[in-house]
């Protein structure tokens, strides 16, 4: 069947050009067609090759950027598994890969392999950072930092100029065919709730070029060979194309990776507002005359928000000249402004409509003041422990964080972590250093009321609960 429906997919791509072809020389009773009355017979192939040429030069100009990322690890069963793989593309000459976080935030890592499309392979594979509202990471091949390894680096475009109905092409390695190109066209902009987590930087383009599994973290091109985003999920029932995909805009990556290049994390930008989206209808019912909008519910203290003058009871209707369809713009926008950035407001307050400007600060996130290593083997057998333990051991405290509160239970270093529990009753056994990190971002995305850890001490083994600092 497979090579049937291959078959009849290769037939189908030239069957305009056969059939072209044969009527202009023969009519319905086989008879030939007069000379003159023919029309040229390479004529459709020179039309077809014509309107090909934009998206082959941008494939051409993108594919030696595109690689493929293989995720390894141990189960319980096996060792060195291969775990995962996804795509991501070069960003930079020191061999910095932009992919998505979903694509190395593997259970149970422990290395990636990184494939560029001229065959080269790398195994030194550092992630300098992994941003879980936003979906992205930025990966860096260890030689390119000594400079001995040459890389094609990708060009980034625009994604606020992208216009529906544009077309564009997808590359990655879908089910590991490395190096794959589709074709489609923007079928949207600013799509909110398609990850569907609170807090997540969500404004995402729709795009209908073929999206599979692999195809994570590969870049969307346009016509002129700029990425304009990074593949990221699709809609499916099925787990297969269903001409429903979504890319981070790459304005907002660019921001992303660019802060995590140059000072180690994903530092947002912070606004200092509490509220929700509302729409007209909600608002109207509220008694409140504005277009929809994020409804302001509370304001931090000394805030920018607050310096800017915004006030509980406004509506932001507009950030940057655009409307707030959805909370996903206003997010977007903080993310991609970044610390320091200059936000544009239009905020609707008793009917009239404010321009205020705000000047964001950099964005505070849960922190529960604990620094871990993952605990080997020999360090295991020191402290009396089997040698097959799996954990944590806690290697700094910070001095007034939630971990030193309560003088009486209190985590110290040289503890050993064996799970996490929060928000539910769901137990998050911590195996290694990457383990630990997965909860951290958990926990920093949306911060719960209190975290629970099970630990091995000198003392024995107890639970203790933390409670992390929550901001707006």
């Amino acid at each position: 069947m497979l090579r049937r429906a291959i078959v009849l997919l290769a037939l189908g791509s030239v069957t305009g050009v056969f059939f072209a072809a044969f009527f202009a020389r023969s009519n319905a009773h086989g008879q030939e067609v007069p000379t003159e009355l023919q029309a040229e017979p390479e004529a459709p192939t020179r039309t077809a090759r014509a309107l090909s040429r934009p998206l082959i030069d941008a494939a051409a100009r993108v594919r030696p950027t595109v690689v493929q990322i293989s995720v390894f690890g141990d189960t319980r069963w096996r060792k060195n598994l291969r775990l995962g793989s996804g795509s991501g593309f070069l960003v930079s000459s020191k061999g910095h890969v932009l992919t998505n976080r979903h694509v190395v935030a593997v259970r149970g890592a422990k290395r990636l392999v990184v494939k560029l499309a001229d065959g080269r392979r790398f195994e030194n594979i550092a992630v300098l950072g992994a941003d879980s509202k936003s979906d992205l990471a930025v990966l860096q091949i260890r030689d390119g930092a000594k400079g001995d390894q040459k890389f094609t680096v990708a060009v980034l475009g625009d994604s606020d100029k992208l216009e529906v109905g544009e077309i564009v092409l997808a590359i990655g390695s879908p089910h590991n065919y490395e190096g794959s190109v589709s074709m489609g066209v923007v079928s949207a902009t600013g799509r909110a709730g398609v990850l569907g987590g609170k807090g997540n930087s969500e404004e995402f383009i729709q795009t209908d070029a073929a999206l599979n599994q692999g195809n994570s973290g590969g870049p969307l091109v346009n016509l002129d060979g700029h990425v304009v985003g990074i593949n990221t999920a699709i809609h499916s029932r099925t787990g297969g194309n269903w001409g429903i995909g979504f890319s981070i805009p790459i304005n907002l990556a660019r921001a992303i990776a660019s802060a995590i290049i140059e000072k180690g994390s994903a530092q947002r930008g912070y606004l200092g507002i509490e509220g929700v989206w509302a729409s007209v209808e909600s608002l109207a019912r509220a008694k409140i005359n504005s277009p929809a909008g994020y409804y302001v519910k509370a304001v931090v203290p000394n805030s920018p928000a607050a310096e800017a003058g915004l006030r509980p009871g406004d509506v932001i209707v507009k950030v940057d000249g655009r409307s707030v369809k959805h909370i996903g713009i206003l997010h977007a926008r903080i993310a991609t402004a970044g610390p320091g950035g200059l936000l544009r407001l239009i905020a609707r307050r008793r009917g009239q409509d404010l321009e205020v400007k705000a000047r964001l600060s950099e964005e505070r996130t849960a922190s529960l003041g604990i620094e871990v290593a993952s605990l080997t083997p020999a360090r295991a057998r020191e402290v009396g422990l089997p040698g097959r333990t799996t954990g944590v051991i806690v290697t700094k405290v910070v001095p007034g964080s939630p971990a030193t509160k309560d003088e009486r239970n209190r985590i110290i270093p040289g503890d050993i972590i064996v799970s996490v529990n929060f928000g539910g009753f769901r137990k998050y056994r911590i195996e290694n250093a990457n383990d630990w990190n997965l909860v951290i971002e958990r926990i920093q995305a949306t911060p719960p009321k209190v975290v629970r850890f099970e630990v091995i001490s000198a003392d024995g083994v107890f639970l203790l609960s933390l409670e992390p600092p929550r901001d707006t």
